[in-house]
């Protein structure tokens, strides 16, 4: 139910969910898995929507319309994203795990490429998430489902606040670095002191927008409210799905030059990661990878259980991959 034109998905490109990771961590960890067997994958992938499902209900009690509303949208991003999205990672991860395999093969040029298929791929993904189609089931909601979704968001916006700053900068670099260490270390790249020493100088040097997004988004929140409570109002659902598409692009819009040098920052990591690489990590790394990329390819082809239409306006459908929401 959002819809965009081409150049607003070209706006959008850069999300902000890929802005402190290398390629290597983030495509792997489009699953959170730590082995790459598909008689784990599958059934952790098939969970996926018990996921989604849990936070749906968390954020209130619905009513059987309601309810029935979005476990359609829920079955159609299932769907969307098994056969439409797994077989265009797995091809991504197959490219990586050939390039690092060969000393001297990786350019700068393919991990630009690597980190734009990626953005664009976790872009895809939250413009064809559920919540993106339900404006006219929000349109339902009562007062009181309303002033209790918006506590949630309060709540957990301030959590999410408590966390950042109970920690100082150098704290926050030593974290991050320790979460790149370990996701790392899952595909069987146990780096040496002198690649930590890398990660641990871009963290350190990266632009942080943290305290700018809060800002941001608590404006985008006061505004998604507002607009969800005039529901008598004409053009109520594409005015909410208009403004629910802002959010992909929040820092990008607000701060270009800083965003984009973070992701300058990164490219360049990563490349020199890559050729820092021994040839042991070299070939378990890319062994690693390129078993994963069949595991997708694999578990993208087990048909769903999901009963799903053809009607685009409950979700993005299969031969829509790569098409905006809605398109």
């Amino acid at each position: 139910m959002i819809t965009t034109t081409q150049g607003q998905r070209e706006t959008t490109q850069r999300s902000a969910h890929w802005r402190n990771v290398s390629i290597l961590l983030g495509l792997v960890l489009l699953l959170s898995a730590c082995t790459n067997s598909r008689l784990i994958i599958s059934p952790l992938y098939n969970r996926l929507d018990d996921r989604i499902r849990s936070e749906f209900h968390k954020l209130g009690d619905f009513n059987e319309e309601q309810t029935a509303a979005f476990e359609q949208a829920l079955g159609t991003f299932h769907v969307w994203h098994r056969q439409s999205e797994l077989p265009r990672y797995a091809a991504l991860l197959a490219q990586i795990a050939d390039s690092i395999a060969r000393p001297g093969v990786t350019t700068a040029n393919d991990v630009k490429s690597w980190m734009q298929r990626a953005e664009a791929f976790s872009l895809e993904a939250r413009q064809c998430y559920p919540a993106n189609f339900l404006a006219g089931t929000v349109r339902t909601l009562s007062d009181e489902q309303l002033i209790r979704i918006e506590r949630r968001f309060k709540n957990e916006r301030s959590k999410n606040r408590e966390r950042y700053a109970s920690r100082t900068p150098e704290e926050r670099v030593e974290f991050r670095l320790e979460r790149l260490d370990k996701w790392l270390g899952r595909i069987q790249l146990n780096l040496n002191t002198s690649q930590r020493q890398l990660l641990r100088e871009s963290l350190s040097r990266q632009t942080s927008l943290r305290k700018q997004y809060y800002t941001l988004s608590d404006r985008w929140n006061r505004r998604l409210f507002n607009l969800a409570r005039q529901q008598d109002r004409p053009d109520y659902e594409p005015v909410l799905q208009d403004h629910m598409a802002t959010l992909w692009s929040l820092l990008e819009s607000h701060y270009p030059k800083q965003w984009q040098a973070n992701r300058d920052l990164w490219q360049t990591t990563v490349l020199e990661l890559v050729n820092s690489l021994s040839e042991g990590q070299r070939r378990q790394a890319s062994q690693w990878l390129a078993t994963m990329g069949r595991t997708l390819l694999a578990v993208s082809k087990v048909k769903p259980s999901f009963q799903v239409g053809t009607d685009p306006g409950v979700g993005c459908l299969v031969a829509q991959s790569g098409v905006g929401a809605g398109q």
